[in-house]
């Protein structure tokens, strides 16, 4: 049996694809989300499906399509009724290829969310396959939520932090913003930048959490990358970087002076810049990871940003008339 198989995202993908293909199904995935926003966020989801289709060898009919202006047109003035408007538009579309395309069933993979609605998908989707006149395979995916997660973090997959739409991400970050746990000396702006920074799985507030969780990351992408003459030595190089963020920073948060908090948060920002070096360098050797590296880079970038902007604020309060050293 042919399935056209409605993609959101890779990640979600995973459970659902290796499902159906192990019940003998022939399966296509179709990607058309045109509401994800930001357009980065969008790209990034795009471009994530495309490096897993190929190392999991899923054929994708790609619907390239950003339609932010029909979406707020449609939701504007009633905002709770979105999630029924996008599963509406996704499954419709759907449909509609999958009988143009003679495939026997159509299905999502919002199904397999533990976040979605999942009887209004069943719902809209049956009745969406009775309209159009085709079948809609419905399955409770969910059971694999685990298992989906952990290929994913495996192949070292993009994982967003939100369903996507513009009310989702202000949600999202909305809630973010009212965390609190910031390090006494890090200045006010840069836990105002700290708020504003988006799309990263690292949290954004406490450095100490936060350069730990990164070279937490480092390590679990290296862990992936291929072991050959060249990797080797720049997988060496970008652990050493990327974790020594983290020491360094807990080294300054127990600094016995000013002076020596300084010169330990100068060290935290020379391994970050010197990590985004060793990232660039990766991708320059294994280009088709160069999403992976993307995401690393930027937080690597975030981070030497942060440090630059305490030193710069410790540097003045430095002088000031009667400040110590």
């Amino acid at each position: 049996m042919r399935i056209l198989l409605h993609i959101c995202c890779a990640n979600c993908a995973i459970f659902p694809f290796l499902q159906l293909k192990g019940k003998g199904e022939e399966v296509t995935g179709y990607f058309f989300n045109p509401n994800i926003h930001p357009f980065q966020e969008y790209q990034k989801r795009l471009e994530t499906l495309q490096v897993y289709s190929v190392k999991s060898s899923l054929e994708v009919t790609y619907r390239n399509e950003y339609r932010l202006e029909a979406f707020l047109k449609n939701v504007a003035l009633h905002p709770e009724e979105r999630c029924r408007y996008c599963y509406s538009v996704r499954l419709e579309a759907t449909a509609r290829e999958a009988q143009r395309s003679r495939f026997d069933r159509f299905s999502t993979t919002l199904l397999y969310s533990i976040y979605q609605k999942h009887d209004l998908i069943k719902e809209m989707g049956e009745r969406i396959a009775e309209e159009v006149g085709i079948s809609f395979h419905y399955e409770d995916f969910r059971r694999g939520w685990r298992e989906g997660v952990k290929v994913s973090k495996a192949m070292g997959l993009y994982r967003q932090q939100y369903c996507g739409c513009i009310y989702s991400e202000k949600e999202r970050f909305a809630r973010s913003a009212t965390m609190s746990n910031v390090k006494a000396q890090i200045p006010n702006e840069i836990q105002i930048s700290n708020v504003k920074a988006q799309g990263s799985t690292i949290p954004k507030y406490d450095l100490e959490e936060r350069t730990g969780k990164f070279g937490e990351a480092i390590i679990a992408f290296v862990k992936t990358l291929e072991r050959n003459e060249v990797n080797q030595p720049l997988m060496n190089q970008l652990v050493r970087s990327g974790t020594g963020i983290g020491a360094n920073y807990m080294e300054a948060d127990g600094a016995e002076s000013k002076k020596d908090f300084q010169h330990k948060i100068s060290l935290c920002k020379k391994e970050s810049k010197e990590t985004r070096h060793w990232l660039r360098m990766v991708t320059k050797a294994n280009p088709h990871r160069n999403i992976e590296c993307r995401k690393l880079w930027q937080e690597a970038q975030e981070l030497a940003l942060i440090f630059s902007s305490i030193l710069r604020s410790k540097g003045k309060q430095k002088l000031r008339p009667g400040a110590d050293s």
